[in-house]
């Protein structure tokens, strides 16, 4: 198991403005334009990214169970898909703290709802960015043969994985060392976390599936990707 308290990520300077505009329908006036100036850097300022992970080695794959040899087990046809053939998983949960989740439910309070959309898109951008920086830390701790690779990362939540798969993610790593529970939805706290595994293997045997959206059906989601971490 590994633990990063402080990680340093890249962050474009126009963090927050392409989700935003997907979100506000396609375009933003100056009064937005200059609210997120504003609310960038408060956001950049109040984060505080972590990473927690563990590798576990893949006993077999049966239908839409990946069991492990440790004894866990994941239920579901696509994380079973992405895992097929793997023969390592590394097991991650990231967050941004909870300091920005505290600014956006101030705002939210006050009756700012402007502020605290503009706000939790630009952190949704932010986890993003948070996780191409833990893909690059995972993926050099996972690829550990000549001509393994990896596969893309996918999450409880995203498409046919239950978001109830948490509760055994959870139950895998420790996540109390980085400040992030599960509440009784099965939805982290902090809420700007994230959690996934990447299976890993030999590159002509592991699954090709470039990103998680690729076999969601929702192709009009405004956070769908066309290539992962």
């Amino acid at each position: 198991m590994k633990i990063f308290k402080k990680l340093n990520i890249e962050i474009s300077k126009d963090i927050g403005k392409s989700f935003l505009t997907s979100v506000m329908g396609g375009r933003l006036n100056k009064q937005i334009e200059e609210m997120l100036v504003e609310k960038r850097k408060i956001c950049i300022e109040n984060i505080s990214p972590k990473l927690i992970f563990d590798k576990y080695d893949i006993e077999k794959i049966i239908g839409d169970k990946v069991y492990f040899k440790s004894g866990n087990v994941f239920t579901g046809p696509n994380i079973s898909r992405i895992l097929k053939n793997s023969e390592t998983a590394i097991i991650f949960v990231q967050t941004l703290g909870n300091k920005i989740d505290v600014l956006i439910t101030e705002e939210s309070k006050k009756g700012d709802t402007l502020s605290a959309i503009i706000m939790d898109a630009i952190t949704t951008n932010l986890l993003e960015c948070l996780g191409k920086a833990t893909a690059k830390i995972i993926k050099t701790e996972g690829i550990t043969q000549k001509g393994w690779d990896s596969t893309c990362s996918y999450s409880p939540g995203q498409f046919k994985w239950t978001i109830e798969e948490q509760k055994e993610i959870f139950s895998m790593l420790p996540c109390e060392k980085i400040g992030v529970k599960l509440n009784s939805s099965f939805l982290m706290e902090p809420f700007k976390s994230s959690s996934g595994v990447y299976g890993f293997g030999p590159s002509e045997l592991i699954s090709k599936i470039k990103t998680a959206c690729e076999i969601c059906p929702k192709k009009d989601c405004i956070g769908r990707r066309t290539k992962d971490f």
